[in-house]
């Protein structure tokens, strides 16, 4: 019995840097069962009607993501988005996949390990690459920081002691000092300073000079709306 040929992927590259573009585009197109389109080129009457991967950095994954559901309603599944990134904090990763990203690929790994995670994507399958799967991995094995506990957290992170957290947050002293202990224990740290090491590694807080007070309202508004996990 004869076989259908299998149709080659069609994959879309949409990068800002054009160096790693053009370095994703020359790799590739090596391959025959992939079939290579550049965003933007002078070739876009040449795209086929229907796109199977398209790789992007991480704004703009988040980005086509946002815009496939906005524009799915009652239609055909749209591409699936492999986001290629230098981005390795665990909260962005975790953020990424709960979007909808179905494949998370860290700038500096191998060719192999492209076209492998092209080919997993294109065919229905996840990918994420061995560093964004460990970063998951440490998420859904970490205890969950209550929304006051990542409060005190950011506040650990840029240089508080606990009496000036236990005013700013208008409780007690001994309150502060209950929540960074189990802070530290959900982070399993030993110390302050290896807590914040470890929040700013790992995405919970973002990595700054230590901050006033008065510029903390609008940081703790915005920490808010950050998703809420160790």
């Amino acid at each position: 019995m004869n076989r259908l040929p299998i149709r080659p992927l069609n994959v879309m590259v949409t990068y800002p840097d054009p160096i790693v573009c053009t370095g994703l585009v020359t790799a590739l197109r090596q391959h025959e069962d992939l079939q290579i389109f550049v965003d933007g080129s002078d070739d876009a009457t040449c795209r086929p009607v229907h796109i199977d991967v398209v790789i992007a950095d991480y704004p703009n994954a988040l980005r086509l993501i946002q815009e496939g559901r906005q524009s799915a309603h009652g239609k055909a599944a749209g591409p699936r988005i492999l986001a290629l990134t230098a981005n390795d904090r665990e909260a962005d990763i975790r953020r990424a996949v709960q979007h909808g990203v179905h494949g998370y690929l860290l700038l500096g790994g191998s060719l192999v390990e492209l076209v492998d995670a092209v080919r997993a994507v294109g065919n229905g399958a996840r990918y994420l690459c061995p560093v964004a799967a460990q970063r998951m991995a440490d998420s859904l094995a970490g205890a969950v920081l209550t929304l006051r506990e990542n409060q005190v957290l950011r506040l650990v992170a840029t240089g508080h002691c606990n009496k000036e957290i236990a005013r700013h947050l208008a409780i007690e002293l001994g309150t502060v000092k209950s929540h960074v202990s189990a802070i530290m224990t959900k982070l399993g740290a030993i110390s302050r300073t290896q807590a914040a090491s470890i929040a700013v590694n790992r995405g919970l807080v973002d990595e700054q000079k230590p901050t006033s007070f008065a510029s903390f309202g609008s940081s703790a508004r915005m920490l808010e709306a950050r998703p809420q996990f160790a």
